[in-house]
């Protein structure tokens, strides 16, 4: 019996059956929204990169490279 109820208590989280659960639907355009963010984080990391070796004129390592 316990397996039944965990069962459709399962059921119903993914069918989202009561309506006054706190679900929030995803909004539109997730995909471009994200896409637009990662690349405004990696502008900023290759604008960070490009600022040390201007400033240090070139490529530096920290530790050793193999």
């Amino acid at each position: 019996m316990e397996h039944l109820k965990n069962f459709l208590k399962g059921a119903g989280e993914v069918l989202v059956l009561d309506t006054g659960s706190q679900y929030i639907l995803p909004s539109r355009k997730g995909f471009s929204n994200d896409a637009a963010l990662l690349q405004g984080d990696a502008r900023r990391v290759a604008n960070g990169l490009n600022g040390v070796t201007k400033k240090n004129g070139k490529q530096t390592y920290i530790g050793e490279s193999k």
